[in-house]
């Protein structure tokens, strides 16, 4: 696991995440990006999808397809206010393939990603961590800070949040592309704005280098 504080330099950015008033939509809805080596960065969780995992990350050694991508809002005044105890995994495939009753198959992403990316004041929303010998790590959702873990391997939770608003994106680096991206039923963001011909890349294949 790796915990970076203070991670976005960039106030930019970070400002426009806080004004943007759509970027933290309903809690569940997943979204795909087939990566800056296919599509241009052309919406602002992209932006941040890339200033992350293209330009600031610590580890590039990862081979994958893509970024499953979703925001978290829980609190005071929304539907939901912790997260139970889960590990993440193709939902879809696993179901189709028995599931809980019949012993589905297990599909994981990669690594996985939580960003907090808005300065709000709350009590709890720790991200909980089950670690191999049963100890939980507990982590504290500061503005700024980026996580990054073995989300499908690890059982983790969110605990319930009380007296404001707690805030995250999470991300998924995944090397087989998940079933319900395969079938485009996962959402794909439209375009947010144009990207200038002297910024886009240049033909990358994949991976994150």
């Amino acid at each position: 696991m790796i915990i970076i504080d203070d991670f976005i330099k960039d106030e930019i950015l970070l400002n426009d995440i806080k004004n943007k008033k759509d970027f933290f939509g309903k809690n569940g809805n997943f979204m795909w990006w087939n990566g800056w080596w296919n599509n241009q960065a052309d919406t602002l969780k992209k932006r941040l999808i890339e200033y992350i995992w293209r330009y600031n990350s610590p580890d590039k050694s990862y081979d994958i397809s893509g970024f499953e991508y979703w925001t978290g809002v829980y609190g005071d005044g929304h539907p939901n206010t912790d997260l139970g105890w889960h590990f993440d995994k193709d939902e879809l495939h696993w179901k189709r393939t028995g599931g809980q009753e019949n012993d589905g198959e297990i599909i994981t992403p990669e690594i996985g990603t939580v960003f907090y990316p808005m300065d709000t004041e709350f009590e709890g929303g720790y991200l909980e961590i089950e670690k191999s010998n049963g100890e939980v790590e507990r982590i504290e959702p500061k503005f700024n800070r980026l996580i990054i873990f073995n989300a499908g391997g690890d059982k983790h939770r969110v605990t319930k949040v009380k007296n404001g608003v707690r805030y995250a994106i999470a991300i998924n680096l995944w090397q087989a592309v998940p079933v319900a991206a395969q079938e485009e039923t996962m959402a794909m963001e439209k375009p947010e704005f144009s990207i200038p011909l002297s910024i886009k890349s240049n033909g990358l294949k994949g991976g994150l280098s």
